[in-house]
C-alpha cells in the first residue's frame, strides 16, 4: 500500500496545535492506565453522538448531548485534572467552549459569554502553564473570526487582536512557550493578505505586525511557529518572490526586519514545512531546493546560517514525505522512498553525521506511513504494513537495536488507524479494529509486552467506534 500520510510529529512539539492532541507526561490521575491520562470520543452511547470519556471505566465527561449535538476538539488540561472542549452543547449547531473537571465528570462550565445562533467557536488552545485558554470565534461579529482569552480560574475573557475591518479575520495562532502571548495570522492590515502579528496578554489589541509588509497577492502561509525559546517565530510566506515560499525568521523586538533561512529559490521551488529544534538553535525544513519536485530535507544553524542537506542521496522522482524531530536534539526522523522509488520508508540523520535505515524489511506492497518519535529519544514507534500489504500495523525500532511489531497480530481487513506514544515513554495508545472488522476501538500496547494489548474504551456496538483521543 502507497500513501504518504503526514507523520504524527514528536509528542513535546504537538503544543495542542488543533486542541485535540495533549503533551505533557509522569504523575497524574491514572484513569486505571498507568501514571498517563486518556480520554476518547466516541458514540458509545447514541449513535452519532459523539462524546467524551475517560479510559477504562468508560465514564462520560461532558454533560450528556441529544441527537445532532457532538463534541468536536478537545484537549487534557496541563496538571490533568480537566477537559477543554468544544460542543454545540447548549444549542445544536452553536459550538462553544467548555471545561469539565474529571473530578465531576458531567458538570461543565462554559468558557466565554453566550454565543449567538449562527456563531462559534472554531479552534482553540490551552497556554502552556494551564492558566488560560486562547480561541478563535465569531463571538462579537457575526462571520468576523477574532482572537479570545479566557482565564480558566475567573472566567475573566478578553479579545486579543486589534481591531479588524470588513473581510478581515484571524485565521490562526500559536500561543508562545512562556505563556506571555500569542502570535497569530490575519489580513489584519490588508484584505486578503494573511501577516503575522504579535500581542502579549498584558496588553490586549495592541498587536505588531512581525513580518515585513506584504502586497496584494502575498501571504505568510499556515506553516509558521514560534521557537522554544520565546525568542522568535520563524515561518514560510512568498515574501520575497510570488509563488515562491521560503522560509523566514522574524526575532521579537526586532519587527518588520526578517532573516531568510534558506538559499534563494527559483520559481517552482518551494519550503513546504518545518520544525524549529528544541534548543532554538537550528531548523529542519522540506523543499524541493536543488531540484524542481524532488523534496528533500535541509536543516538551517541559525547563528551563522550554515546551510546543509540531512536526506540520503534522492535520485530520479524519490521524495521524502515527513519528518519528525528527536527530542533530545541529536537529529531527524524522515519518511522517503529514499533506496526504491515509491517504497516508503523509514530512516534517521544523526546531526552529528550518519544516516540509517530504521524499519525492517517491508512486504511486496508495504511502506511506512507515519512516525512518532518516543519521548525518550530512544527509538521511534511507526505505523506500516511491513508484514502484510494493506494492514496497517505498529511497530518499534530502537536506535542501534530490534525491530518490534507491538499490537497483536491482525487478520486482512483490519488494521491500526492512528496512534500516540505515552508521555512518559511506557506505551502507545492506538485506534483499531482490532477485535470487530466494523468497530473502531482503543488500546494501549505496553513497550515492554509487544504483541499484547489491552482495550481502553467499554463495549461498542456495530455502528459506535471511537474516532479520536488524548494522552497527556
Amino acid at each position: 500500500m502507497n500513501t504518504r500520510m503526514l507523520s504524527w510529529l514528536t509528542l513535546p512539539m504537538l503544543l495542542f496545535f488543533t486542541g485535540c492532541l495533549g503533551d505533557g507526561g509522569g504523575g497524574g490521575i491514572g484513569k486505571g492506565v498507568g501514571r498517563n491520562t486518556i480520554v476518547y470520543l466516541a458514540d458509545q452511547d447514541t449513535n452519532a453522538v459523539f462524546e467524551l470519556y475517560q479510559a477504562i471505566s468508560g465514564t462520560k465527561v461532558n454533560p450528556a448531548l441529544g441527537v445532532g449535538q457532538n463534541v468536536t476538539s478537545f484537549a487534557i488540561t496541563p496538571d490533568r485534572t480537566a477537559i477543554i472542549y468544544i460542543a454545540d452543547q447548549d444549542i445544536a449547531g452553536v459550538f462553544e467552549l467548555y471545561q469539565v473537571r474529571l473530578a465531576t465528570p458531567g458538570v461543565s462550565t462554559k468558557l466565554h459569554p453566550a454565543l449567538a445562533v449562527g456563531r462559534g467557536v472554531t479552534a482553540f488552545t490551552l497556554t502552556p502553564d494551564g492558566m488560560s485558554v486562547v480561541y478563535v470565534a465569531d463571538q462579537d461579529t457575526d462571520d468576523v473570526i477574532e482572537l479570545y482569552r479566557t482565564v480558566l480560574s475567573t472566567l475573566a475573557n478578553t479579545k486579543l487582536n486589534a481591531a479588524l475591518g470588513i473581510g478581515e479575520d484571524v485565521a490562526d495562532f500559536k500561543v508562545i512557550p512562556n505563556s506571555s502571548g500569542v502570535v497569530y495570522r490575519a489580513d489584519q492590515n490588508t484584505d486578503t493578505v494573511n501577516e503575522l502579528y504579535q500581542v502579549a496578554f498584558s496588553a490586549p489589541a495592541l498587536s505588531t505586525r512581525l513580518n515585513p509588509g506584504l502586497p496584494v497577492g502575498r501571504n505568510v502561509s499556515a506553516e509558521y511557529a514560534v521557537t522554544p525559546n520565546s525568542s522568535s517565530v520563524v515561518y514560510i510566506a512568498d515574501q520575497d518572490g510570488a509563488g515562491i515560499n521560503e522560509l523566514f525568521r522574524v526575532v521579537f523586538g526586532v519587527v518588520g526586519f526578517s532573516t531568510k533561512l534558506n538559499p534563494n529559490l527559483a520559481l517552482g521551488q518551494n519550503v513546504t514545512s518545518f520544525e524549529v529544534v528544541p534548543n532554538s538553535a537550528s531548523v529542519i525544513y522540506l523543499a524541493d531546493q536543488d531540484t524542481i519536485d524532488i523534496f528533500e530535507l535541509y536543516r538551517t544553524v541559525i547563528v551563522g546560517a550554515v546551510n546543509s542537506k540531512l536526506s540520503g542521496t534522492i535520485t530520479g522522482n524519490e521524495d521524502v514525505t515527513a519528518f519528525a524531530m528527536i527530542p533530545d536534539g541529536s537529529g531527524v526522523v524522515y519518511i522517503a522512498d529514499q533506496d526504491t522509488d515509491e517504497i516508503f520508508e523509514l530512516y534517521r540523520t544523526l546531526f552529528a553525521g550518519g544516516n540509517a535505515k530504521l524499519n525492517a524489511a517491508l512486504v511486496a506492497g508495504g511502506d511506512v506511513n507515519a512516525v512518532q518519535v518516543i519521548p525518550d529519544s530512544t527509538g521511534v514507534i511507526y505505523l506500516a504494513d511491513q508484514d502484510f500489504d494493506g494492514v496497517n500495523e505498529l511497530y518499534r525500532t530502537i536506535f542501534g537495536g530490534a525491530n518490534t511489531k507491538l499490537n497483536p497480530a491482525l487478520p486482512a481487513g483490519r488494521a491500526v488507524s492512528a496512534f500516540l506514544v505515552t508521555p512518559d515513554s511506557s506505551g502507545v495508545v492506538y485506534r483499531a479494529n482490532q477485535d470487530t472488522a466494523t468497530i473502531v476501538e482503543l488500546y494501549r500496547a505496553l513497550l515492554s509486552s509487544a504483541g499484547t494489548s489491552t482495550k481502553l474504551n467499554t463495549a461498542l456496538v456495530v455502528g459506535e467506534d471511537v474516532t479520536d483521543f488524548t494522552v497527556r
